[in-house]
């Protein structure tokens, strides 16, 4: 994915680093990396759904974190 130039040589302006794509996947994968990671701990120990809300909410949390760096 290149940025198409304009016409009279001037380069297109950069890209945002917070754009909306970019915020609703790092939420979107930070709740299901956590989900997981609970699932499959919730599975070993068989302790549903302890790990998977325990998981659910640091993957939120992290994925918070990350847009906060991202967008800093």
């Amino acid at each position: 994915m290149t940025a198409e130039h304009p016409k009279d040589g001037k380069k297109a302006p950069p890209r945002p680093s917070g754009s909306a794509e970019s915020i609703a996947f790092l939420l979107l994968a930070g709740v299901a990396v956590g989900l997981a990671f609970g699932a499959g701990v919730d599975w070993v120990f068989g302790t549903f759904p302890l790990f998977v809300g325990i998981g659910v909410f640091i993957g939120f949390g992290l994925a918070l974190y990350a847009i906060y760096l991202e967008t800093k």
